[in-house]
């Protein structure tokens, strides 16, 4: 039951990433058409970018994780022990939990804190905004409780063959 639930919210996630990243290609195409075939910029379409660009970012670090696609250290995996390989794969999880939930914690008072605060074009609370960090943590962290509840591991990348 948990696993399914978790399959959908991954699965609208994902579906959010690429809308959000499809909104940001039609805004930014439409202000390059608005100024440059009708000379007459847009006054709200590089603001809307930026911060559909920042949920972009943040939903596309959480999909790398579950790729495993991070930059990582990967001298473990030659030495094909796959225990240790497994130890410090949690481990990773284990660090990459608590800073998730640390930051996840402080997030949610900076949230607070600017529940209020206008952006300067659209108006929209900036905790809109900066909730894409929460966001990102919350399906980290969801990934990783997944993972150690239900096994479900991604495949290792693969080591190269001498």
């Amino acid at each position: 039951m948990l696993l399914k639930f978790w399959t959908g919210v991954e699965w609208l996630a994902r579906g959010l990433l690429c809308a959000l990243l499809s909104a940001m290609v039609i805004v930014c195409l439409g202000q390059v058409i608005w100024r440059y075939a009708f000379n007459d910029p847009l006054i709200w379409s590089e603001e809307l970018a930026r911060y559909l660009f920042v949920w972009v970012g943040y939903l596309a670090a959480w999909f790398a994780w579950t790729k495993r696609a991070h930059i990582a250290l990967d001298a473990v995996t030659y030495l094909r022990l796959p225990g240790l390989e497994r130890a410090c794969g949690r481990l990773v999880e284990l660090i990459v939990l608590l800073y998730c939930g640390v930051t996840l914690y402080a997030c949610i008072g900076f949230l607070r804190l600017t529940s209020n605060q206008p952006s300067a074009v659209l108006e929209v609370p900036m905790s809109a905004v900066y909730a894409g960090y929460a966001a990102m943590c919350v399906l980290i962290i969801g990934d990783i409780l997944i993972g150690w509840i239900y096994g479900a591991r991604p495949p290792s990348p693969a080591v190269p063959q001498e």
